[in-house]
């Protein structure tokens, strides 16, 4: 079985993202298809079960086949279709709700084996030096002085260490009636800083980060200034084109401000 027998499917759309090609058909199932790193997309097809079983006060998707043991081609794993759809605004207990419920894990011996190392696919423990080689080259000497003095800021956060998502933008959050009732693509899920995700909800606003997180605040700020650069590198890192995360780091560049928080 492989992506276009699948697509015969009735209903059944193709998306394609960063790591992987997928066969959605809405309100059934999407099944996944990784384009490389096929030992990364069993752990983490393993992490998603484990993460499933936790008690979460929203849903998370359910691993329905895995099929990770054929060859990259045809080597899948389809699981469940999360329904609700985007919304413009987030209400702070809404945002709350998630943040606490992420906090309240127990990194347990089984689950940090089988999360992402923060921030691997831009790097890992290397992600500034493998911004500094693969992404500086594409920038001009004013852009790569604001870049070295992002990457400052990130090597000077604090350690800390906490259940988190990685990925929080609005295309992987399920809303109904105003709340969050289900959240999807937990591959960069790791054991890392909180106030990660926490900056990931800055697309709501970042008065609303402030308010329900101040303490993660400043470390949210750092975060979200290192997104255009982390997506950048993993674009060029998996042979994509980093042309709209070079864009979106320019437009901060020439505000001199990363990131904007008005």
């Amino acid at each position: 079985m492989d992506v276009n027998e699948l697509l015969r499917t009735p209903g059944a759309e193709l998306a394609r993202g960063t790591f992987n090609d997928a066969v959605v058909v809405p309100g059934k199932w999407v099944a996944r298809f990784p384009r490389t790193e096929l030992e990364d997309a069993r752990r983490r097809a393993q992490a998603l079960k484990l993460i499933g079983r936790l008690d979460l006060p929203f849903v998370v998707p359910e691993v329905i086949e895995d099929r990770l043991d054929l060859p990259l081609g045809r080597a899948h794993v389809i699981i469940s279709y999360l329904p609700g759809g985007p919304s413009e605004s987030a209400s702070d207990e809404a945002v709350l709700e998630v943040l606490d419920a992420l906090a309240k894990v127990e990194l347990s011996p089984e689950l940090v084996a089988l999360l992402d190392e923060p921030l691997h696919h831009a790097g890992g423990s290397r992600t500034a030096e493998t911004i500094t080689e693969l992404v500086f080259p594409l920038l001009t000497d004013d852009e790569r002085g604001q870049a070295a003095e992002v990457l400052q800021r990130f090597a000077e956060l604090p350690a800390a260490r906490g259940f988190v998502h990685g990925d929080l933008a609005p295309v992987n959050l399920r809303w109904h009636n105003g709340k969050i009732t289900g959240i999807i693509d937990w591959d960069f899920a790791c054991a890392g800083d909180p106030a990660l995700d926490a900056a990931a909800f800055a697309n709501y606003g970042w008065p609303l980060v402030r308010r329900v997180r101040p303490d993660l605040y400043e470390r949210a700020l750092t975060h979200a200034a290192m997104f255009p650069l982390t997506g950048a590198v993993s674009m060029i890192s998996h042979g994509g084109d980093p042309a709209k995360f070079l864009a979106w780091f320019r437009r901060r560049c020439a505000v001199r401000e990363h990131p904007p928080t008005s």
